[in-house]
């Protein structure tokens, strides 16, 4: 690309910067066994994505073929080999939805435990263990410094069906996006790229399955969220979660994603060496 074009394509892509766009299609691999995340796909491929299911994670040759794995009622064995290579497509720049369940699924959950305690670098992180929620209250979305409840929808302080979730905890509380209302347990945490110890992928886990059996307006606009946080989430400034007013904040979770940052960056060097080749 000669220095016009590179200019060009700068001036271009830092004039774009005030209007962010939507998530590229994604390919999205979802590993279940029992079927329940049927309701899921439809959902996916209403934003383009193409979307392939798995009865396990040894029969996806290669993870770094999709954008998203999503771990949905997946509760059978899994190795070390299995962890090692989720561990490897997060560090690559990737999002991983984890499903906590009980009390089916503790051999699964300490199998997440592991992969996000590597990632996360937080070894107090518990997923399971302490029995099923003593309510089938509903779960309620909080108000995390996260982009995951507003972006492309605000749905902070909007509720969501759980029935008996299983318990989280460990969890850094700037971590937690949703929680049971009566009982207080976790039911939902994310992590951006700056979260995780290598500066790279996203995580996003749910304690509750049930909440993906049917999915409700509200449900399916969440599931987006999860999906665009996922693909490109990142942190908001501190207290932005709680209220989006303050200084700063304005734009809530509208974040550039990385192809469009990719873009800004090449837009500067283009200006960069515009003004060294005129001097």
């Amino acid at each position: 690309m000669n220095l016009k074009a590179l200019l060009l394509t700068g001036l271009l892509s830092v004039a774009a910067m005030g209007v962010v766009p939507s998530a590229n299609a994604a390919n999205v691999a979802i590993v279940g066994q029992y079927n329940r995340w049927n309701v899921e796909i439809p959902v996916f491929q209403a934003q383009g994505d193409t979307v392939s299911t798995f009865s396990s994670y040894s029969a996806i040759a290669d993870l770094k073929a999709y954008d998203i794995i999503w771990d949905a009622d997946y509760f059978g064995p899994s190795s070390s080999a299995d962890s090692a290579r989720v561990i490897d497509f997060v560090k690559s720049g990737r999002g991983f939805y984890g499903q906590v369940e009980r009390p089916c699924c503790d051999s699964h959950d300490f199998w997440l435990q592991g992969i996000f305690r590597t990632l996360t670098g937080d070894n107090d992180i518990v997923f399971g263990f302490n029995g099923d929620s003593p309510s089938n209250a509903p779960s309620q979305f909080l108000t995390p410094d996260l982009s995951i409840l507003v972006d492309p929808s605000d749905i902070r302080n909007t509720t969501f069906d759980s029935q008996a979730p299983g318990w989280m905890g460990g969890i850094d509380p700037a971590r937690i996006f949703a929680k049971q209302e009566q009982t207080d347990w976790v039911i939902g945490a994310a992590w951006a790229t700056t979260d995780l110890v290598d500066n790279a992928g996203r995580l996003v886990v749910v304690s509750d399955i049930d909440w993906l059996d049917s999915l409700t307006d509200s449900e399916t606009q969440a599931l987006i969220n999860f999906r665009k946080f996922l693909l490109a989430g990142q942190p908001l400034p501190q207290g932005c979660g709680a209220n989006p007013t303050l200084p700063g904040c304005q734009g809530g979770g509208q974040v550039p994603e990385p192809g469009s940052l990719a873009l800004l960056g090449l837009g500067l060097a283009g200006l960069v060496a515009f003004r060294r080749r005129k001097a």
